[in-house]
């Protein structure tokens, strides 16, 4: 499915039938990765039609010139949904930047929403700074690097653990967005990252169900802040997981990943019938 979104050519890949549920991506990455992530989920817990794309300088979205705010990028996600969903109520799930528009979008929107899982979500301060940990590799194996490309360099120092199955999934379905990615876009962006508005202010409680998870070892994004936002989402599960980094999901705790979201979704069912 194809739309059009202020001039920019989105296409929409929905799977499944029943609640709509909005996938958002992270930073320079595309749809394939989480939807590889949030599938096997899927797979086991029917009843919901995901819908995912590709944000503009991501995948096959171009990034127009006249695009390079925040608060723009979350009117293009706030018309995605509109395209997709129409006025019907839908959950979103995020990850990394995608949980941070997803956290916009239950401040701006929250009477749209059947709930929010905010999966690794960044959370900058007003100066575009993390309270993240230095990276720490605590189950070492260099023997499975040693034909990394040279964008691959930094997989040894971003996984917690070494696992061959662990760098094959990077390679399949993360290492694909990465290199398509729109590198000048990213930056102009990146220079207006931090939220304003109402996106910017933690407001009323967000009083759908709702999940938040972060690796204790994230060296990305960090855990601390995000515990933060405990006062915000009364109806949230906040879960912090040792050995995980910034790629929980398919790669480092998947069958925790996969429960704590199969719990989420039971919880929005429960809560939306």
């Amino acid at each position: 499915m194809l739309i059009d979104v202020q001039g920019i050519p989105i296409e929409l890949h929905q799977v499944g039938e029943g609640r709509p549920l909005l996938a958002v991506h992270g930073w320079s990455a595309d749809h394939r990765y989480l939807r590889a992530d949030l599938e096997p989920v899927f797979a086991q817990h029917a009843g919901w039609q995901r819908t995912y794309f590709d944000l503009p300088g991501h995948g096959a979205t171009p990034a127009p010139t006249w695009l390079g705010t925040q608060a723009q990028m979350l009117e293009i996600v706030t018309a995605v949904a509109e395209a997709a969903f129409g006025t019907e109520p839908f959950a979103v799930a995020g990850n990394s930047y995608g949980g941070y528009l997803a956290l916009g979008l239950a401040r701006t929107m929250p009477e749209r929403l059947l709930g929010a899982a905010l999966l690794v979500p960044d959370l900058p301060d007003d100066a575009n700074e993390r309270d993240a940990p230095s990276p720490i590799t605590l189950e070492e194996d260099r023997a499975i690097f040693a034909d990394l490309a040279d964008d691959e360099q930094w997989i040894p120092e971003g996984l917690v653990v070494h696992e061959q199955r662990m760098l094959d999934e990077i390679r399949a379905h993360d290492m694909p967005g990465y290199r398509v990615c729109d590198r000048v876009f990213l930056d102009r962006l990146n220079a207006n990252y931090v939220h304003t508005g109402a996106a910017a202010d933690p407001g009323a409680p967000f009083t759908r169900p709702s999940l938040v998870v972060t690796g204790r070892q994230d060296a990305t994004v960090g855990w601390r802040r995000q515990q933060e936002l405990i006062p915000e989402f009364p109806r949230a599960t906040f879960a912090t997981l040792d050995l995980a980094g910034h790629h929980i999901g398919r790669i480092e705790r998947p069958a925790l990943f996969n429960s704590l979201l199969a719990d989420w979704l039971d919880r929005v069912e429960r809560s939306s019938v």
